[in-house]
Order: C-alpha cells, then sequence, then structure tokens
C-alpha cells in the first residue's frame, strides 16, 4: 500500500512478523546504512532472481504487524511491474523479497 512520497522514495507498508523486522535493522546496522537501503537491496535481489527462478510467492503473515519503509522510486517501479506479470499484489512481492533474502 503506498501512502506517501518523499524525495525519490515512496512509502510503502508490509505486514511482517517481529523477527524479519529485527533482521532488517541488525543487517542496516552492520552494514552501516539506512534501513531503506537493506529493503532496496532485498527488492532488486528479487527482481534479479526472477530473470532466472520461477518466485514460490509468500502471504505475509496475519499476527505479523504492519510496517512502513521508503523504497526507491526506481526499484517500485520494477516491483510493481513483477507484481502485475506474475498477477500477485505488490505487498506480496515485496514481502517475499524480504524473507527471501534473510533465509
Amino acid at each position: 500500500m503506498t501512502t506517501a512520497k518523499k524525495a525519490e522514495r515512496t512509502l510503502q507498508q508490509v505486514k511482517m512478523p517481529d523477527d524479519l523486522h529485527r533482521a532488517i535493522k541488525m543487517k542496516a546496522v552492520q552494514d552501516d546504512v539506512l534501513m531503506q537501503e537493506v529493503f532496496d537491496e532485498a527488492m532488486k535481489k528479487l527482481i534479479a532472481d526472477r530473470k532466472t527462478k520461477k518466485i514460490q510467492y509468500l502471504a505475509s503473515p496475519r499476527e505479523g504487524k504492519s510496517r512502513s519503509f521508503w523504497l526507491r522510486d526506481s526499484i517500485l517501479t520494477e516491483v510493481q511491474s513483477a507484481a502485475e506479470q506474475d498477477d500477485v499484489p505488490v505487498n506480496r512481492v515485496e514481502y517475499t523479497a524480504l524473507v527471501r533474502f534473510f533465509e
């Protein structure tokens, strides 16, 4: 769900479990980057993987919390295109990208 726009980023929201959110925070601290850069990296990896693999998309867990993050507009365009081509919601593409990134 897109809710706001800031510079070259758009605010996205995905429901996720606390442990996934913690893993994102920890990776940002380890790599000394902003969390939004971890989100960008996870999305880019899924987009690249789609070129060589069939992606099994995951639904966000019912008990997860909605978390917001800023995604670079150019990456969001690719995510939206992937969602349309694969006939799945954008937030499902985003959630799957995050889970796969931390596997």
